[in-house]
């Protein structure tokens, strides 16, 4: 199964550890994970350099480098969430380059760009527990774009092994969760906008973008308790859509919990507040047991470099 935009993958891997890196608007987050043959994976660092302009982070990301040794190391690297298109379509059986050929024909009236421009590749979603046919998706990206990150990426002399989707990112986090035999559910609310991802043995089922985030929440996050359920309410609301959409399209039973991770500030009432209206379990993520993280870390400044951290998961094969 095709899951990375094979058109900017790599067999290259130098050392055991792997670093993941997310370019967002307002920075770069750049990680180092070394999984250990027995054992919890080891966050080995973790970096964000705020983004001021493009020479500026060109000029960080190549100094962080530097300092901390990382050009012998793979990396991956993930996309932000508004980088690329992600497409439902129907394909015949045949072999994966005429798909990949015929899935890029199906879509081209659908992209915001033209087609001639788009880095093109497909993955399957399997129903779970069910011999029907697999749902196909195609992920497209302007091929100009991708170029950029990777230049950005080769200047810094990163070895880059591929460039992934946020929707493998958290289904990596998810998978260190193996206690929750019917899978997990990741919310990661970012300043602007929610990404929900539902996984279960090591599958990616479905992720939603929901359009509320930190920012949303925040304002009211110190007594206009009312103000702050109605925000919570359209959460709510979009995350059991999600889940019955699961369960319908996949046949997939509702999942053992929901980690919410917050960025920005940590809103305990949002936690609460959700475990008390959707049908399954609602925690705050946390990589208690599950990851080995540097000393002093607090879970608020992890969450910003989830992304990032799902990406330095990645392993081959995936």
């Amino acid at each position: 199964m095709e899951e990375k935009l094979a058109f900017w993958s790599k067999k290259k891997k130098q050392s055991g550890d792997i670093v993941g890196v997310c370019q967002m608007p307002s920075g770069t987050s750049v990680v180092c994970v070394r999984r250990e043959k027995s054992g919890l994976p080891v966050l080995q660092q973790l970096n964000w350099e705020p983004f001021v302009s493009e020479q500026e982070r060109q000029e960080a990301l190549q100094a962080l480098v530097r300092q901390e040794r990382l050009t012998d190391d793979s990396t991956v690297a993930v996309l932000p969430p508004d980088s690329y298109e992600l497409m439902q379509v129907e394909l015949a059986e045949m072999p994966l380059d005429e798909r990949r050929a015929a899935a890029r024909w199906q879509v081209r009236e659908m992209l915001e760009f033209p087609v001639e421009q788009a880095v093109v590749d497909i993955f399957d979603v399997a129903p779970f527990g069910s011999d029907k046919k697999p749902l196909t998706y195609v992920v497209a990206a302007r091929k100009s774009m991708l170029r950029e990150r990777l230049d950005l990426l080769d200047e810094a002399e990163l070895s880059l092994s591929a460039i992934d989707i946020p929707e493998f990112a958290l289904r990596n986090l998810a998978e260190l969760f193996v206690e929750d035999d019917r899978g997990t559910a990741i919310l990661l609310l970012q300043e602007q906008s929610g990404l929900l991802t539902i996984a279960r043995d090591g599958v990616h089922y479905l992720t939603r973008y929901l359009p509320s985030g930190m920012n949303d929440l925040i304002p009211f996050a110190d007594g206009d308790f009312e103000a702050l359920t109605e925000q919570l309410d359209s959460i709510v609301l979009e995350a059991q859509r999600t889940f019955d959409y699961c369960e319908s399209t996949y046949h997939l039973p509702m999942v053992s919990r929901l980690l919410v991770a917050q960025t920005g500030r940590e809103i305990p009432a949002a936690v609460t507040y959700l475990d008390d209206y959707l049908t399954t379990r609602v925690e705050s993520f946390s990589f208690d047991s599950v990851m080995t993280v540097p000393e002093g870390s607090e879970q608020l400044e992890l969450n910003q470099h989830l992304l990032a951290i799902g990406a330095a998961l990645r392993q081959e094969g995936d």
